[in-house]
């Protein structure tokens, strides 16, 4: 998760430096390093909300 950290940082000042334009042709085929770190964190912020449901649920019946 660090490295596309990384990578979308490294993206975004590549956003600020180039024109729309050749923006658009330097990320063809390339990773959307963003898309796939929101996804990485909703997937852990999912199973780190049914953990701790689950613990909740534990000590309430128990």
């Amino acid at each position: 998760m660090l490295n596309l950290a990384v990578k979308y940082k490294k993206t975004v000042q590549k956003e600020d430096e180039l024109r729309p334009e050749k923006l658009a042709i330097a990320n063809v085929g390339r990773q959307d390093a963003k898309k796939h770190l929101e996804e990485h964190v909703s997937n852990l912020m999912s199973s780190n909300i049914v953990q701790t449901l689950g613990t909740m649920l534990d000590r309430v019946v128990f």
